[in-house]
């Protein structure tokens, strides 16, 4: 009998936002529609230095936040959750901007749609 084998994810730029100094890092998956939830694996996120207020949060739609960390350093911070969003609802994943001249970087390590 065969092994199940994991199939890789592919890399797609709409799961990684790179912006400018001090400028939030957002990473927004539209609503996909009636039944359908956005499902997200793992987050990396990074400060070039210390920023002001760092944190990273996801909004299950605009203004609802279901998630929320603050990232105090600079360097790299791997958050390896697994959630689920509402179905019909956009997923939005914010670095927050370090200010000055820090620069964020959010990665979203899996993301796919599925049923509620």
């Amino acid at each position: 009998m065969p092994s199940a084998v994991p199939q890789p994810i592919q890399f797609l730029a709409a799961n990684v936002h790179a912006p400018a100094a001090a400028t939030a890092a957002v990473i927004t998956f539209a609503a996909g529609g009636a039944g359908v939830c956005h499902v997200v694996r793992g987050i990396v996120a990074s400060y070039s230095a210390a920023p002001a207020a760092g944190n990273l949060k996801i909004e299950d739609g605009a203004g609802v936040t279901v998630f929320s960390v603050d990232i105090p350093g600079a360097g790299v911070v791997e958050i390896p959750l697994f959630g689920k969003g509402s179905p019909n609802t956009e997923l939005i994943i914010t670095l927050a901007s370090g200010g000055g001249a820090v620069v964020g970087k959010v990665n979203v390590l899996a993301h796919w749609t599925d049923a509620p």
